[in-house]
Formats: structure tokens, sequence, C-alpha cells
């Protein structure tokens, strides 16, 4: 364990350059387009209400893309630190992928997905979640109900997963189980509040060790979350390819990719037993 360094509690923030070293491309390198579509056709809620196939269609082309992606070395970095220091580390994601829940068969590092998960849907008319890892179209946009395995089986609530359910259809899209109303992603939209925020502030303010992963730093309110973290006296660490704005409340600051660096820069503080 590094001297001086309070390892009681370590708060990890990842973002999409996580994601990005395991080939799912994130929305700043495409050029302002999301998959070929600019954000206001497939990623707001108005866009759900004037065109509910093409955004199933986008959604499901994402699924697709995210099950065949698979977790790199900095998710299993931080699974394997969690597992050797139980109870001391908490992870918030921007990242909708799954890739965390997949890399952590041992489920002993649940992230907390502020911006909602690409393996869950989620009722339009009383907010019920359930887990729905279901492709409805597939990569051409033809109607072709599969699943995709986003996630294990086991990390999956049995009586909650959606396809245990005689799932009905109204225009080829999903309705839910609980209502018969349309289902949408469970996915945090541009224009919404992101979730858990309650319980994201009272991980930061409890923080020791703030770390953030592979994040831009001008999406917020994660954006803050250095601040916050910082006020409140932990120590901040970036591992990222490059500067973000937040370079001022950074204590240490690690460039490189996150495949390489998380394991090393977690290798480097030891354990809260050693």
């Amino acid at each position: 364990m590094k001297p001086g360094l309070d390892l009681s509690s370590i708060v990890v923030l990842t973002g999409a350059g996580i994601s990005a070293e395991s080939g799912i491309s994130t929305f700043r390198d495409a050029g302002g387009l999301w998959e070929g579509h600019r954000i206001e056709e497939v990623a707001t809620v108005e866009a759900f209400e004037r065109d509910p196939m093409l955004v199933w269609k986008f959604y499901s082309r994402r699924r697709i893309n995210a099950a065949r992606a698979a977790p790199n070395l900095a998710h299993e970095a931080l699974v394997e630190f969690a597992a050797e220091n139980p109870g001391v580390m908490s992870l918030i994601t921007q990242n909708v992928d799954g890739l965390h829940q997949r890399a952590d068969g041992r489920e002993v590092l649940a992230p907390v997905c502020m911006h909602g998960s690409l393996h869950q849907s989620r009722c339009t008319h009383c907010g019920s979640t359930y887990f729905d890892d279901f492709s409805y179209f597939d990569d051409e946009g033809n109607y072709a109900p599969g699943q995709t395995n986003l996630c294990d089986l086991s990390q999956r609530s049995s009586p909650e997963y959606l396809h245990h359910y005689k799932l009905e259809y109204a225009k080829f899209l999903p309705l839910s189980p609980c209502c018969r109303r349309p289902l949408r992603p469970h996915i945090v939209w541009f224009g919404e509040t992101p979730l858990h925020l309650p319980r994201i502030d009272t991980l930061l303010k409890k923080a020791k060790i703030f770390l953030s992963i592979g994040t831009s730093g001008v999406v917020y309110p994660a954006a803050g979350f250095i601040q916050v973290a910082k006020a409140m006296g932990a120590r901040t660490v970036c591992i990222n390819k490059e500067e973000i704005p937040q370079a001022a409340d950074i204590d240490e600051f690690i460039q490189g990719s996150a495949t390489l660096k998380v394991r090393e820069f977690l290798s480097s503080l030891g354990s809260r037993n050693g």
C-alpha cells in the first residue's frame, strides 16, 4: 500500500474512452454523428415519439455491436482489484454497453449506470424497467428479434427478464408486459436527467481516492465529479489519452491507454491489507 494513501473508499468514474479500447466507437469520434444518425433523430424523447421504429433500429444495432465487443484489460483490472479489496471500490459509469457487467462474473463491482444500460428497456407508461438485450431489428434494419447476450444469464433477474413474458408487439415494436404500452430503451437520452444522482453524490462525498478513466470532461454532470470529490478531500487521479478541462483539479494525471495504465495504477496502490 502506498504510504499516506487512504484506500478505504476508491470511487471510479469511467467514460467512453475505456469502451473505445474494446472497439466501441464514441460519439465524438463520429464527426457529430452517431452511427450515421444525428442525435435529434435517435437519442431524444422527441425522436422516439416521432419515429420509434427508427430509434429501435438504431438501438438494436447498438446492442448487436456492444455484444460483439469484449471487456478489455482495464475492465478486468477494476474487477480484480475490487475482488482483492472487498468493500473498497465503487464504480460509476457513463457507458451503457454492459462491458463492466460482463467483466464481472463474480458480481463484486456492480456499476452505477448513470446513463442507463443497453441491456434494459423501460415501460413508457409506468416506468417499470426490465432486463432486455434483444435486438428487434438486424444490422440491415430488418425485423428480426433475437437475443444478443449482452449480459450473462447469471446477471439477469429471472422474474424481471422481459422475454420470460409472452411479449406483445404493435407494428413490430415491443410492448411492455406490465401496461401493454410501448417499451423504450432504458437509456438517458439528451435532455433527460441522469440516473442515481443522489447515490452518486453520497459516493463522491465519501471518496478518499477519485479515479477518472477515459472521460472527456465535457459531459455534465459527470464532468463536475472531479471537482466535487476534490472539494471533499479526495485525491483525484485521471487516466486518459489526453488532458481534460479539469486539469487544475487533478492531483495525478496519467497519460495513456486504459488497457495499459489502469492495472499499472491499481498495482501501485497495493492492497488495503498489504
